[in-house]
């Protein structure tokens, strides 16, 4: 053979060896993918132990118990016993509507130890009589998720991503926001923290927010400006709440009028009018504290009867994921693993920058859109498949639409 031959041969062969090595690379990497997704038989409800991981939607912490007695053991036996069933409470608080919350009986200590994974001290202090403590409760989600089923009452589960609220204050035609005084943003300031399904954030009033946002671009509700402070809050979106004092007409005595309006895709676009009569000797400070506690819990329960899980109804779809590398899928594994609205998501095929997920859930296909909504992941239906990905992601990207099986996103 002449040398220009065996030369061309050994480049050959190089060619070939590196298609080898390759193809040798992408088998690892899907060996590496398919035994990440195995591990477990689902993402979601992957078994006993799986279901069992309650997330923090059934973690309540901050329980307050002070208890005195004969003895310091006695105290911190009737301070734990209390501790149960506070924690229960603000949990059925949490994710029960509250219009449903008085079809349930109450449970001693006995019965509600059943449905506690764990509980742990944060604090303690003592004295020869008496216990003071906070505790933290973590609860089976499953057993009460029967618990409630049993009862007839349904359940919600999703934790809303965190909402902006802007108070906005009309005193004898002008709007203040940020400006001193505006009892009404004082009175939003003042809430105690959050402990539902929707954390409402209220601004500081700083620099930052005058540059963003005007009171009477928020009273307008520009999209611009609201989007840009939402985004600097990292908020699913903004809820205005527009507040004057008027004069009632049914009793011709003071109220405080509160136009509520929401914009953002969580949130969904919406406007409320509520009003609040001044009740005798109330102060303004005090009516406003009033109206915004009501509103924030009014806020709450919106959320929770529109994301109710219905284990009576069940879907089914077949979505496509586009993967830039290992970690990003790990990371989407974990998020879709917290969605409370799945029943089990299984994966139908991989390959390199893809998977094809099937998704098993409660309710309907429009519930588990809201619900991956809140992990950052942006569920829509594709030209041949559901496209799921991550939100940022560029859609054109992640919408490869491969010979995936068709899910019909209905429900059962």
């Amino acid at each position: 053979m002449a040398p220009m031959d065996e030369r061309a041969v050994l480049a050959d062969r190089r060619i070939q060896a590196g298609g080898v090595f390759l193809n040798a690379v992408a088998r690892i990497w899907r060996l590496i993918l398919l035994a990440l997704v195995f591990q477990a038989p689902a993402l979601a409800g992957a078994g006993p132990a799986a279901a069992q991981q309650s997330g923090s939607v059934y973690t309540v912490s901050g329980v307050a118990v002070d208890r005195t007695a004969d003895t310091a053991a006695a105290a911190r036996e009737q301070a734990l016993a209390a501790g149960h069933v506070a924690a229960f409470g603000r949990l059925l608080d949490r994710i029960v509507p509250r219009d449903r919350r008085g079809a349930l009986p109450a449970l001693d200590t006995a019965a509600i130890a059943p449905l506690v994974l764990s509980f742990g001290i944060d604090e303690e202090k003592t004295s020869d009589v008496r216990y003071l403590a906070r505790l933290t409760f973590q609860f089976r989600r499953n057993e009460v998720r029967e618990f409630l089923r049993v009862q007839g009452v349904a359940v919600a589960e999703t934790r809303s991503k965190p909402a902006l609220v802007l108070p906005v204050y009309s005193e004898v035609g002008a709007l203040a926001l940020w400006d001193d005084p505006n009892p009404w943003l004082a009175a939003w300031k003042r809430l105690p923290p959050p402990d539902g399904l929707v954390p409402l954030r209220v601004p500081a009033g700083d620099l930052a927010d005058i540059r963003d946002i005007s009171a009477e671009q928020a009273a307008r509700g520009e999209e611009a400006p609201l989007q840009k402070i939402s985004e600097r809050y990292g908020v699913s979106g903004a809820i205005v709440a527009r507040a004057a004092f008027v004069i009632d007409p049914g009793t011709g005595r003071r109220a405080l009028s509160v136009a509520t309006s929401r914009s953002g895709r969580a949130l969904g676009d919406r406007t409320a009018v509520r009003s609040f009569l001044l009740e005798d000797g109330e102060t303004v400070e005090a009516v406003c504290a009033r109206a915004a506690r009501s509103l924030a819990v009014e806020i709450e329960e919106d959320w929770k009867n529109e994301n109710l899980l219905r284990f009576d109804r069940q879907g089914e779809l077949i979505a496509v994921l586009a993967v830039k590398d290992l970690r990003s899928w790990v990371s989407v594994r974990s998020r879709i693993r917290e969605v409370a609205a799945l029943r089990q998501s299984q994966m139908v095929s991989a390959s390199r920058d893809r998977i094809v997920v099937r998704l098993s859930y409660y309710g309907d296909a429009e519930q588990l859109r809201v619900a991956l909504a809140q992990k950052d992941l942006v569920l829509e239906q594709g030209a041949v498949n559901w496209i799921l990905r991550e939100a940022g992601d560029d859609a054109g990207e992640s919408a490869g639409e491969g010979a995936a099986p068709q899910g019909d996103g209905g429900a059962r």
